[in-house]
């Protein structure tokens, strides 16, 4: 798997300028972390806004089991990328 981020520029506000190359399984992780942290996000702030619960326990935790074993697959896969010297 390929993902790697490289600063452009800095900015006084905190934030920066990016460039992010990732292969077909880096933008695969990047799409489905991104879809978790949505849903989980989601879950978070319309329970807090809704009288009615938005989403049950039962499919919160399955949403949690979800992110769990995305979190379990791409630490595996980390682990298997050579580490690189810093340019």
């Amino acid at each position: 798997m390929k993902l790697e981020v490289k600063i452009i520029k800095e900015h006084k506000d905190g934030s920066a300028d990016a460039e992010v190359n990732f292969d077909k399984q880096g933008l695969e992780t990047l799409v489905q972390w991104g879809l978790v942290s949505l849903l989980t996000s989601a879950i978070d702030v319309y329970s807090t806004q809704s009288k009615k619960p938005v989403i049950t326990q039962t499919k919160k935790s399955l949403i949690t089991k979800l992110a769990d074993k995305q979190k379990a697959i791409i630490t595996k896969k980390a682990k298997n990328v050579p580490k690189r010297k810093a340019s």
